[in-house]
């Protein structure tokens, strides 16, 4: 919430004013109606509105044009929505969250408007990663939908999801996200490349699979590798099962170069033996 007096420099619109603290401070107000009859170099009481500032991603003038944009009730929806992700997701209600998810339903709504339909290409690895964020992605999908009268595309959810995903586990670097997301799908590729058999995306062992691989990508960005086997793993599969050790090792660049890390050779290991579970359930069917 805004308080305290601002200088007006410029009106957007009705709900949107540019203007300046007493300390210089550029800020961007919206209220309903917050700007209705104001002129440049005007007092403006913004008590009971919301104050954006200049951040790492956007200056002042930017964030005035993206909130002059939206429409109110667009500006209430991602308000909405952003308020669910804290109670269901415990993610920080900030303009960190709230901006690009307003600036992602302007333009769903766009394109919904003229009838143009985009890819989204991580959607499979989106649902099978983060399910809590999926399913608020869906909700949230629902959410604009009913409050705006529109018909979103349906797979605009995995757009939502991956904002949220983007702050709470990525602290603002959505191209980490993406990177971390794209391994699932890399790693997939690669096996039905060396195997030659389509896997089953949908099936228990691919879930398995990813959960697995979640939680490698985890304990990789925390430095929390696994280094103490209590046994030779990847010696036994290589002898039992040298597809699933020699695909290990590949998935193992693979990951480590996405995340910029040298995985240990006792993840490679575990990632092996996953990897050769995944093989029998493949091999097996058919």
């Amino acid at each position: 919430m805004a308080s305290g007096p601002v200088t007006v420099k410029k009106v957007y619109n009705n709900n949107v004013v540019l203007g300046t603290e007493g300390d210089g401070t550029e800020v961007v107000l919206l209220g309903k109606g917050l700007g209705f009859g104001r002129k440049p170099g005007e007092s403006l009481d913004a008590v009971g509105g919301q104050r954006f500032v200049s951040d790492a991603t956007y200056r002042a003038t930017q964030l005035a044009e993206m909130l002059a944009g939206a429409t109110w009730e667009q500006a209430r929806v991602a308000q909405r929505i952003v308020d669910l992700a804290h109670e269901r997701l415990g993610t920080t209600v900030s303009q960190a969250i709230l901006l690009p998810v307003l600036d992602h339903l302007t333009f769903a709504v766009r394109r919904a408007d003229e009838g143009v339909e985009i890819e989204f290409p991580l959607k499979w690895e989106v649902a099978q990663l983060y399910p809590d964020e999926s399913a608020l992605g869906r909700r949230a999908l629902a959410i604009a939908n009913h409050a705006l009268g529109v018909r979103l595309q349906s797979d605009e959810w995995v757009a939502f999801a991956l904002h949220f995903i983007n702050q709470r586990w990525a602290r603002g670097d959505l191209s980490s996200t993406l990177a971390l997301t794209d391994v699932i799908s890399t790693a997939f590729n690669e096996l039905e490349q060396r195997w030659g058999k389509p896997i089953d995306r949908a099936s228990m062992g691919a879930a398995r699979f990813v959960t697995h691989l979640r939680y490698l990508m985890v304990r990789v960005a925390e430095d929390r590798q696994l280094t103490d086997a209590p046994m030779d793993i990847m010696g036994a599969i290589r002898t039992a099962q040298p597809n699933a050790a020699d695909a290990a090792v590949r998935l193992g660049d693979v990951v480590g170069l996405r995340l910029g890390r040298t995985l240990t050779s006792d993840e490679v290991a575990y990632l092996a033996l996953h990897a050769g579970r995944l093989y029998n359930d493949v091999h097996a069917v058919g």
